[in-house]
């Protein structure tokens, strides 16, 4: 097992110190950092993929970890050199340009490329999953989904008027920084038909990029949803209620626990307090390297529904339109 990692920001960091838990220590670093830190300066680091290429042979799993801008570029550079297994962080990209054809590549080269939707390995989520596709709160109306964070406080360490999230170029914005909440609706819901929405760019945060943004989807099978999604909440936000016609179920990741009530008004209440943050970064990397077949692990093409979700999204707000979905 030989790793090739690209970017060393708070996620690629992350993930090289779980890789190197998990006993995979033949890890190679890209970046431009003189210095690793965190005690992973003992790690080999290169400037490019092709450098590391050039001095190492039979990488079996790449990590792209970079500015969401750079994501296409470095697929195409990961592909170049033969790696068969990517794991891309989420969002895929920042726009669709080079996705189509790169996944025609994917393709032809029979490379497995993954998106990194780790929500999809949190025991809310999860559970949360498991009842709606039981049929115990029957079949779905609707979902109201609500993501609110004070940007400022999610990465402390830098100035955030600085970072990815306030750069159209490098591919911020509140929609994109949070993705997952697109994500988790197509993979419970499943595909869109429609969507509006209306995003707000305000002065406050000093950003170039949206910083609230409301979303309304109609899905193929006729259910709706409503999705919030904002920098600013000083006290992390982060919920779902799903609408069924025999119950409700209300998954909430910040209070980490799962209400259900049920149509004779009875009630249970499920909690995951035990389970910490990292654990679902720690299981999402564990099966895309020992379990490939994992149902949870989201696709190049799945994650391309989530961006023209999102692209869709900003489209229907800067032409005062509905959107409708279409198949590529």
């Amino acid at each position: 097992m030989k790793i090739l990692l690209k970017g060393f920001g708070s996620i690629g960091k992350r993930h090289a110190s779980n890789l190197l838990a998990l006993g995979y220590t033949d890890l190679v670093i890209i970046t431009s950092k003189s210095t690793l830190g965190d005690g992973l300066d003992h790690l080999l680091k290169y400037r490019s993929v092709q450098e590391a290429a050039d001095n190492h042979t039979g990488f079996t799993h790449g990590f792209i970890c970079s500015p969401t801008a750079f994501h296409m570029s470095d697929l195409k550079a990961f592909l170049k050199v033969g790696i068969p297994n990517i794991y891309i962080e989420k969002p895929v990209s920042h726009t669709l340009d080079f996705c189509i054809d790169l996944g025609h590549e994917i393709q032809q080269s029979n490379t497995r490329v993954q998106v990194g939707f780790d929500l999809h390995f949190d025991p809310g989520l999860m559970k949360a999953k498991e009842i709606i596709e039981s049929g115990e709160i029957g079949k779905i109306l609707s979902a109201n989904a609500f993501v609110g964070q004070y940007l400022p406080d999610w990465r402390p360490y830098e100035d955030h008027r600085k970072g990815m999230s306030a750069s159209i170029e490098k591919g911020g914005g509140v929609m994109l920084d949070l993705v997952h909440e697109f994500d988790y609706l197509r993979w419970i819901m499943g595909l869109p038909a429609k969507i509006c929405a209306i995003y707000q760019s305000n002065p406050l945060l000093e950003i170039e990029t949206e910083d609230v943004s409301d979303i309304l989807i109609q899905f193929s099978n006729g259910a709706t949803a409503s999705l919030h999604l904002d920098y600013h909440q000083r006290d992390l936000i982060r919920n779902c209620v799903f609408t069924g016609e025999k119950g409700t179920l209300i998954w909430d990741l910040a209070k980490k626990s799962i209400s259900l009530t049920r149509e004779d008004r009875s009630t249970s209440i499920f909690d995951f307090s035990e389970f910490e943050r990292n654990d679902r970064y720690v299981q999402i990397v564990k099966s895309f390297i020992e379990k490939p077949n994992d149902l949870r692990l989201t696709s190049f093409n799945e994650a391309l529904v989530s961006l023209r979700m999102v692209l869709d999204s900003k489209k229907s707000s800067d032409t005062s339109s509905v959107i409708e979905f279409k198949k590529i």
